[in-house]
């Protein structure tokens, strides 16, 4: 699937189903998102008999909770007749799997808007920081930078370090 549908499609889901929350989202698209116990397992998506579901460990923090919820939308919209599998401890990330790495692209696009990004890549000095004041995964801000650079954007961050008070 090529960037520009991943694109396509966020501004679809934002446009149809836009909620204040990537949960509310979710929830307003049709599917039905649970937290649940899941032991290492930080969530999966499921498309059975017409239902859909995003189940999310319940034990994550915040941040990985909406992180699992986007992803896993990106599941509903790009691969629903693939549902299934779930995200291991330490496979969230993994760029060997292109419907991985496509719902990965979704939800960079849907959690983290242009503007904050390329907000933040002028302060800050490296994609760790520009995640840490975004609120999302460092991962998530480097398969963004990807779709700004495919959009035309110069996105290089440049040292914020100054002797200026020195």
């Amino acid at each position: 699937m090529t960037l520009d549908k991943i694109i396509g499609y966020v501004r679809d889901v934002v446009d149809r189903y836009g909620g204040r929350t990537v949960f509310e989202t979710a929830e307003n698209s049709g599917a039905n998102v649970w937290f649940r116990p899941l032991g290492g397992l930080k969530g999966f998506y499921i498309c059975e008999n017409g239902s859909r579901y995003i189940v999310i460990n319940d034990g994550l923090d915040s941040i990985l909770k909406q992180t699992v919820c986007a992803h896993e939308l990106g599941h509903d919209i790009l691969h629903r007749e693939l549902s299934g599998g779930g995200i291991r401890e330490g496979t969230m990330f993994l760029d060997s799997n292109k419907t991985e790495r496509e719902a990965n692209l979704f939800a960079a696009e849907l959690l983290i808007s242009d503007k904050a990004l390329l907000s933040e890549i002028g302060y800050v000095s490296s994609p760790e920081a520009a995640a840490y004041e975004l609120g999302v995964p460092a991962e998530l801000v480097e398969y963004k930078l990807e779709l700004l650079s495919h959009k035309g954007y110069d996105v290089n961050f440049t040292s914020v370090e100054s002797d200026f008070l020195k």
